[in-house]
């Protein structure tokens, strides 16, 4: 475990695991800390050594100012940390939110970053583009559960002062677009037990999740990539279709009848592809 200051003053806290060649991870959030990504990967660790850190104004790190909660600054955080701990080009797997992460490290740093592996995640937030096929891929009983959901957070907390409360309810409604089957829920659960956390960069990566397309950009990406995810984890499988068909080098896996959680709820149909996929770069 160690930290670093970043090129404009901002303490990053890292820590790493595991054996082998290097591996970078984005945890997904915000309300999450590097934490439980990293117990998420444990299996993984026997083959790679995953460096995890909690972004600025998350976890352990320091906060920082609100207009540097960016996916472009977290990038270039990350890129920062790779030149810190002395490594040379290494891949990159990202979770959920982190895929924004990911995918703006390999634009703006194409010649540190040798491979993506993007788990649940998308290449836009933007409503106008994912909504449509995210309702449609959600079917009407789980349509009918987001609008009561939905609905009940309108009703009992959109009009309060933001809290952990109030965040949870909201990640709540998200949570219905990514459930996988009951069987695993209680799984899940365990796995983000004490999450959301009140991280100070909520807010404003919460505003830019759904102000970010980089769907014209995914062209330009020419490491390879693994595009996993669940077909149950609605607007990640509308965003990893997106992943799929427009990076230019890309293995696509999908996992039938899984959501959000692929490591959590079928760790052995979703970690061989992966260390497969590692193994070739």
């Amino acid at each position: 475990m160690g930290d670093f200051t970043t090129s404009d003053g901002i303490r990053i806290d890292y820590f790493v695991r595991g054996a082998g060649p290097p591996l970078l991870a984005c945890q997904g959030g915000p309300g999450i800390r590097s934490d439980t990504l990293a117990a998420t990967l444990a299996p993984l660790e026997d083959a790679r050594t995953i460096v995890y850190h909690d972004y600025r104004g998350s976890g352990r790190s320091a906060t920082a100012p609100p207009d540097t909660y960016t996916f472009e600054r977290l990038a270039d955080d990350m890129d920062e940390l790779r030149h810190h701990l002395g490594l040379g080009p290494v891949p990159v797997l990202a979770h959920s939110m982190g895929g924004f992460v990911a995918l703006h490290d390999a634009l703006r740093h194409p010649d540190a970053c040798t491979g993506l592996v993007l788990v649940g995640t998308t290449p836009t937030g933007d409503p106008r583009k994912i909504a449509g096929p995210a309702l449609r891929a959600l079917g009407p009983a789980r349509v009918a559960k987001l609008v009561a959901r939905g609905g009940r957070y309108l009703a009992v907390w959109s009009w309060r002062p933001e809290s952990t409360g109030r965040q949870a309810a909201r990640y709540a409604v998200m949570a219905t677009t990514q459930e996988g089957l009951p069987a695993t829920r209680a799984r899940v659960r365990e796995a983000n037990a004490g999450l959301p956390v009140a991280n100070d960069n909520v807010p404003r990566l919460e505003r830019l999740f759904g102000r970010t397309d980089l769907t014209a950009d995914l062209p330009r990406i020419s490491c390879p990539a693994l595009v996993l995810f669940g077909d149950r984890d609605a607007v990640m499988a509308v965003g990893g279709e997106m992943l799929a068909a427009q990076l230019p080098n890309v293995t696509q896996v999908v996992l039938s009848q899984v959501g959000h959680e692929p490591f959590v709820e079928a760790p052995a149909r979703a970690f061989p592809p992966v260390r497969d996929f590692l193994a070739t770069l």
